[in-house]
């Protein structure tokens, strides 16, 4: 039985732009509608904590490549939330994928957070590392992982 506590009110949603994220927000949209729920759509600008001799700052702060990622992902990755027709928030912010879905949902009481998953293997992932799975073990936020398969 749902109770007022059970109810779906804020969804904080993982973008990057891959297809995996496309299927997640896509998700998120049906779900935010459904609900009546407000999402924020968070992307992480992960900045290299080394920058080597003689590139100097990486592009990640330049302003034309900011301002240009900021309407990709306003104007392109979030279509599906404007379609929709749900009231969403879009985030940038600078860290690491997971810290900063995780640290967004945290600061907005999220009730759930949703990424997609990419879908590699054990060793790729274990190389590469995985946002949907260090969420999964360290959110305290109950987390949702879509694959390309469930999200049709």
């Amino acid at each position: 039985m749902a109770t007022k506590n059970s109810v779906i009110r804020r969804i904080v949603v993982g973008v990057e732009g891959s297809e995996s994220s496309t299927d997640a927000l896509k998700w998120t949209a049906r779900l935010a509608k459904t609900l009546g729920s407000q999402v924020i759509a968070v992307y992480a600008v992960d900045v290299p904590a080394y920058y080597p001799e003689p590139y100097g700052l990486p592009v990640q702060f330049d302003t034309e490549w900011r301002a240009a990622i900021e309407s990709e992902f306003e104007n392109k990755w979030c279509q599906p939330l404007k379609a929709a027709g749900v009231k969403y928030r879009a985030v940038i912010e600078d860290g690491r994928a997971a810290s900063v879905i995780t640290d967004v949902a945290d600061r907005e009481n999220a009730d759930i957070v949703v990424v997609g998953r990419r879908g590699r293997s054990g060793v790729a992932e274990l190389l590469l590392g995985s946002t949907s799975h260090e969420l999964v073990l360290h959110s305290r936020r109950p987390v949702l992982v879509i694959s390309a398969k469930s999200a049709a």
